[in-house]
């Protein structure tokens, strides 16, 4: 197990705690307003009127229990895994998995797709810090069992796109495939910013040291 399980001893805080105020903030949001709260929820048409806080309040509103607790309860789990993880972290899940994916998401369904007129959820913004917590995963453990989660998180958007909800058929509001896809676009991405990055600073080692030698 020791070469599936990352051991959680470096990287970033022993404890998920950018993850549990996310979710928290969820949790609050319901408890307070209940589901599909008007004054909170992606809507279209409020939106282009001037209500831009729903861009990024839409992902934290829910339209039921049920909706909630699975995505909070995903939001705690894949934390638990990447903010801890040497190859993840708090600062990276904050700002990489929430607001550049939040605004990516909700910039592609203003823009992109003129006819949802609703939207709420942390789910497409969930697909995001999936692809990221894999590969932050394998690169620490290097199972294959951490890139199987990718061909099943494809596995099950397709069949989504295809077939209707996997998890959620109970919801008032069927799943957002282009939302979800759209979270996984910004997963990759991150991805590659991070990779670009890595390779810039690997790349400046490398200059300062020639230059030192010379």
């Amino acid at each position: 197990m020791t070469g599936i399980l990352p051991s959680f001893t470096h990287g970033g805080s022993r404890l998920p705690w950018v993850s549990v105020a996310l979710a928290a903030a969820s949790l609050v949001l319901f408890a307070v307003f209940g589901g599909q709260p008007e004054a909170f929820i992606y809507d279209r048409e409020l939106i282009a009127n001037g209500e831009f806080w729903r861009l990024a309040t839409g992902h934290f509103a829910h339209l039921d229990h049920q909706h909630l607790v699975m995505n909070a309860g995903a939001l705690i789990a894949l934390g638990l895994l990447y903010e801890t993880s040497p190859h993840g972290g708090a600062c990276r899940l904050f700002w990489g998995c929430f607001v550049f994916s939040a605004g990516l998401i909700s910039c592609a369904l203003f823009f992109g797709d003129p006819k949802t007129q609703f939207y709420c959820g942390l789910s497409a913004i969930l697909n995001a810090l999936f692809v990221v917590t894999m590969i932050a995963m394998w690169r620490e453990t290097r199972s294959r069992l951490w890139l199987l989660g990718l061909f099943l998180l494809a596995a099950k958007t397709g069949y989504e796109a295809l077939f209707g909800s996997v998890f959620s058929s109970g919801l008032e509001w069927p799943p957002h495939v282009g939302a979800h896809l759209t979270g996984i676009a910004a997963g990759m991405l991150l991805l590659v910013f991070d990779l670009s990055e890595k390779t810039r600073r690997r790349l400046s080692r490398s200059y300062a040291g020639a230059a030192r030698t010379e």
